[in-house]
């Protein structure tokens, strides 16, 4: 591994879905903006992210709370004119 410039220190990068699903948890106004970024330009899809909340560390309320969110981002897409497949 090369660390020149670093000061011996690595960074890690998150996925783009960890990244997504913990905005959408975050739940802020900030936040909905540029996650319906990510489901416009394809880097997250509904089914990817309504899936992957099932095996979040949340109580089953949260879990609807969030797949009704997503969801929601995806219909007010679609309002707006763009392609945002249900699968």
């Amino acid at each position: 591994m090369q660390t020149r410039g670093t000061d011996l220190k690595v960074g890690l990068c998150l996925d783009v879905l960890d990244l997504f699903m913990s905005k959408a948890f975050a739940n802020r106004e900030k936040d909905r903006e540029f996650n319906m970024a990510l489901l416009k330009h394809g880097f997250v899809t509904l089914p990817q992210a309504v899936d992957t909340v099932a095996r979040m560390p949340i109580d089953d309320k949260s879990k609807r709370e969030m797949r009704a969110r997503i969801r929601r981002w995806a219909r007010m897409l679609r309002e707006r004119g763009f392609d945002v497949p249900d699968a």
